[in-house]
Parts: structure tokens; sequence; C-alpha cells
């Protein structure tokens, strides 16, 4: 008997200090809530929040709901930094402690971000006596002019995701930056040096968009691929199998690796006349950019109806999710920037409430009463 008490308080134990050890493995992690304002103190949804440890690595991340909140679980204990990243608002940093088993919380406000600068190059005028004198030369870099102006285009149409084309033909990637902009952000006068040259079909003075792909995470279903577009640039000198290409100017940060495809520019349209929402030949909303999920005003989406459904640059769309009765509930509109065979990029211009993946955008026909 007395064996047997022996042997069970030895298992008794060993079986609390297996429990121990679980308990300890399970609380070296803790959980930060974040809730992000803006400077009225309004909740802003949207927002991408990362975790980063003090040994640069990342644990968690995510984007803020409709209340502009968001929970980081998973977060190893001690010092983290959380960062907070949305477009249109200067981007902020915040440290806390993290604390195992506990939830910390982080409230942060954002501030609207300073006006950007945006460069469109644009031919020279020649002098006409008695004219005013014509504008300046289009700006050098390093490597002298730009030998080609770039077009009047719409930007939206450029920087706005997409869905990717079996036709795109990548003419390079970039190999390198010369130089280095504070936060990756390049202006006119940067340069690239770019792993491609005469033999893929590049050559001086031709305009090209930066791009890349990234992966877009579905709550249901197998997960996609967006195309996300960088930057436009123009090549300056070129050999067979390098080139340098200085920047026109920066949707968000150019990265080694990224690609380029050519540059096909949309004029800029003023929207069409509002219409009749066609709610029977709606199309789907697919992704937002990279490293969003949500559609807020001035935000860009990408749909599935393209130009063979007869979807054009310009054609205001009505945005809506159906009701248990099959009814439209209306939750915004947007306008189409930009097209492709298959698929649109439409910019959000109202809305009653965030918009995501699922939502539908039915596309507006003329009304009878504009005469068109």
């Amino acid at each position: 008997m007395r064996l047997r008490a022996m042997l069970i308080a030895v298992a008794a134990g060993a079986l609390c200090a297996g429990f121990t050890t679980v308990l300890t493995a399970q609380s070296a992690t803790g959980t930060i809530r974040v809730e992000v304002t803006d400077s009225s103190g309004a909740k802003m949804p949207g927002v991408a929040v990362t975790a980063t440890t003090a040994s640069g690595q990342i644990p968690a991340r995510g984007v803020t709901d409709k209340t502009g909140t968001y929970v980081l679980r998973g977060v190893p204990v001690g010092p983290v930094f959380v960062r907070f990243r949305l477009d249109g608002f200067s981007g902020a940093l915040a440290g806390v402690t993290v604390e195992a088993g506990v939830e910390a919380h982080v409230a942060q406000q954002l501030e609207v971000a300073p006006l950007a600068e945006t460069v469109i190059v644009q031919a020279p005028l020649p002098p006409e006596p008695p004219k005013p004198p014509p504008p300046p030369p289009a700006p050098t870099t390093p490597a002298g002019p730009l030998l080609k102006p770039v077009p009047d285009h719409d930007r939206d149409s450029v920087c706005g995701p997409a869905k990717p084309s079996p036709a795109t033909e990548p003419l390079g990637t970039i190999k390198s930056t010369r130089d280095v902009a504070e936060g990756g952000l390049y202006t006119i006068g940067r340069q690239l040096t770019i792993d491609g040259g005469t033999l893929t079909g590049l050559e001086v003075g031709q305009n090209l968009v930066v791009r890349r792909y990234f992966r877009v995470r579905r709550l249901a279903g197998s997960d996609t691929t967006g195309e996300h577009t960088a930057g436009l640039v123009q090549v300056v000198s070129v050999t067979e199998r390098t080139s340098v290409a200085t920047v026109i100017y920066a949707c968000d940060s150019l990265r080694s690796g990224d690609f380029l495809a050519a540059f096909r520019p949309e004029s800029v349209r003023p929207p069409e006349p509002r219409g009749v929402p066609d709610y029977d030949g709606a199309a789907r909303i697919l992704f937002a950019d990279d490293a969003q999920t949500l559609g807020t005003p001035q935000k860009l989406m990408v749909i599935d109806r393209g130009s063979s459904q007869g979807i054009r640059v310009g054609q205001r769309c009505t945005l809506f999710r159906r009701q248990h009765t099959g009814k439209p509930e209306i939750t915004g509109d947007a306008i189409v920037v930009a097209v492709r065979l298959d698929s649109a990029t439409i910019r959000i211009e109202r809305v009653t409430e965030t918009i995501s993946a699922g939502d539908l955008a039915a596309p507006q026909s003329p009304s009878p009463a504009s005469g068109r």
C-alpha cells in the first residue's frame, strides 16, 4: 500500500509539472486591443495595424473593423511597437509592453497627411511671343532630362489595384535602387536599376508602370491574387540586359523584384451623369488594394465585370447588398476609373457604411431624362 501511494504521488507530481509547462508556454503571449480614431474622434475602419517585436519579428497584423478596433493576438511578451497605416493619413507608431495572458490597450489618433506632391511631366511649350514665356523645361535627372513627356492621364487608372491579366508580359524587374528615398517613396529624379534591356524589349524614352502581385485572403473559398501598381518610370539608358529608369511618380513604395509592364494611359474623363442602376447585371466586388480589406471614400477596389460586359471608364455604379427579401440595400456610390477585358477598377465616392469583398456594384445606365 505504501508503494502504491508513492507511485500515485510521483505520477501526480509529473502531471502537475506537465500542466505547469503547458500553462507557461500558453502564457508566454498576450494580446493588444487597438482603437483608432481621427482628429475629430470618429472611429476609423480600414487602418492597417502591424505589431513588431524588439527583434524585428512581426507576430500579428490586421485591419481595423467598422468600429475602428482590431485585436492583435499571440503577441510575445515584452516591448512591442504597433504601426498604423492608412492612405491619406500620416502613419503612426506606438510602443506597448505585452504581459503574459493580459490584453494591452492602445488608443491611437491619426492625422490627415500633408498634401502629397504629385508630379505629371508635360512637354515644354515653345516660346510664342508676345505671349508669356513657356513653362520651365521637364525636370532633369542625374542622367539628364527626361527624354519623352508623359501624356496627361488619370493617375487613379494607373495606381489602382487590378485583377492580373494573363496577357501581361513583364519587360524587366527592378534589380536595385540607385538611391534610397525616405519611407521607400520615390519622386521624380530617383533612379532604379532594371534587370532587363533591349533583349526584353526595353528602349530609351519608354514609359513603364511598376507592378507586383499580392495575395488576397478570403473568409470563404480559396485565396486569390491581386495586382498592385507601385508607380511610373521612364527608361533613360539601356544595354542588352540591364537598364536605368527614372521615377516619374510613386503610388506606393517601389521594391526590388517589382516588374515592369507597358504604360497605357487612360485620359481623365468626367464622370457620366447619374443614371438607373442595373441591379440584375450587378458586378461583384473582388478585393481592395494590397494590405486593405475595406472600401471607404476615395479608396479603389476591383469588380468582376469589364469591357466584355459593357463596363466603361467614367461609368457610375451603385453599391449595395441583397437583403434577405432580395431587395437591394444601397451602401454607396462609385465611379469606374480603369477597365480590363473581364474586370474593372472603381473609386469609392460615397458610402453609408464600409464596403467589403462580396458586396455588389450595379452599373448605371443613362436615364431617359438625360437624352443619351
